[in-house]
């Protein structure tokens, strides 16, 4: 299985879990401000958008193979549970 995030997903992804970071956690101020600042370069289009949205995307897949091992046998393919 191979997962990958198109750009929607991550900026979604990002604004969430940052908003819940800047709202929630016991932040300074200037921890909070790091956080808006770091966010918004990253809007839609940035190239540091695609650099996350692909960084996201590899570790989602290496968590996911860290789950399933693949082996050939054959000429059939057979996905196993670590």
């Amino acid at each position: 299985m191979i997962l990958y995030l198109e750009e929607s997903e991550a900026w979604s992804l990002m604004m969430l879990v940052s908003a819940v970071a800047t709202d929630s956690a016991e932040l300074s101020p200037k921890g909070k401000e790091a956080i808006k600042r770091w966010r918004s370069d990253r809007k839609e289009g940035t190239e540091q958008l695609k650099e996350l949205t692909d960084a996201l995307s590899e570790a989602l897949n290496q968590q996911a193979d860290a789950k399933f091992k693949r082996r050939v046998k054959g000429a059939r393919h057979e996905t196993v549970r670590k």
